[in-house]
Formats: structure tokens, sequence, C-alpha cells
């Protein structure tokens, strides 16, 4: 799987680390993502001990979008230095791959979890954290 790595890794900082998966989602001309308060993302978040990739996207698919994955296939790694808007040096680690979801749609187990549907050009205005926004560049090479 290509890796791409953003940012430069400073070794007088601590980097709080973080595993996740994330899946880029394309159904009927639409792409999924999640709405949570008000900020946008892919369908995905961090791994849980001893759990596989495709364990994780599976709940994690389930607990944000309600949606079930039928397939899915690799896409990139993407090694991210970066600063959040918490203030915390952050370095995240996420695998991306493009998911196929099923047709059954059903509610988000996280309560403040939303489904989106959206256009190219919104998926591309809305995702703005910057391993997703590379993720999305290396979709649509």
């Amino acid at each position: 799987m290509n890796k791409i790595i953003i940012g430069n890794k400073d070794n007088n900082i601590k980097y709080c680390f973080r595993e996740t998966c994330f899946g880029i989602v394309k159904k009927n001309d639409k792409f999924y993502i999640t709405s949570k308060d008000g900020d946008y993302s892919l369908i995905g978040g961090g791994l849980e001990d001893g759990e596989s990739h495709l364990e994780c996207l599976k709940r994690e698919f389930m607990e944000e979008a309600g949606l079930k994955i039928v397939s899915m296939k690799e896409l990139c790694i993407i090694d991210c230095y970066w600063y959040t808007r918490s203030k915390v040096n952050m370095n995240s680690l996420s695998n991306i791959y493009i998911v196929e979801v099923s047709d059954d749609e059903n509610e988000p187990l996280e309560k403040n979890s939303e489904l989106v549907k959206c256009t190219k050009e919104e998926l591309l205005e809305r995702i703005v954290l910057p391993y997703q926004k590379e993720a999305i560049k290396e979709y649509f090479k």
C-alpha cells in the first residue's frame, strides 16, 4: 500500500500517536461522510486493542453511519504530523480504504453522528483534516 508522509517529525516534540482506519465511499454518484457537532469526516476512527482494520471499519461504519461494509480495498497509508485545533502535537497513522457498503441504511449507533451524502465538490469543501484531505486527493488520482 502506498505510504504518504505529511509534515515533518520534530524529534524535540512529543507526539500523541493514534492509528486509525477510514473509508472512502461513493455510491450512486454521492460520497458518504459523517457529521458530528458540525464537523465533517470520512467514516472511520481509531483502532481498539487487538482489532484488525476490517473489524475497526465495520464497527466505525455502524457506529457513525449505520452502514454495513460489503467490501474494502486498500488505497493508502498516511503518516501525518500535525497540530490539532485543541493544541496537541499529533502523529496520525491513517489506513485508508475504498469501501463498498450494502443498500441497508440504519440509524447510526452514536447519537451525535449523522450520515451525510455529498457531491465531489461538497466533499472537497467539507473535509478539513489534513490526512483526510490527502486521502481524498489520492483517491482522485
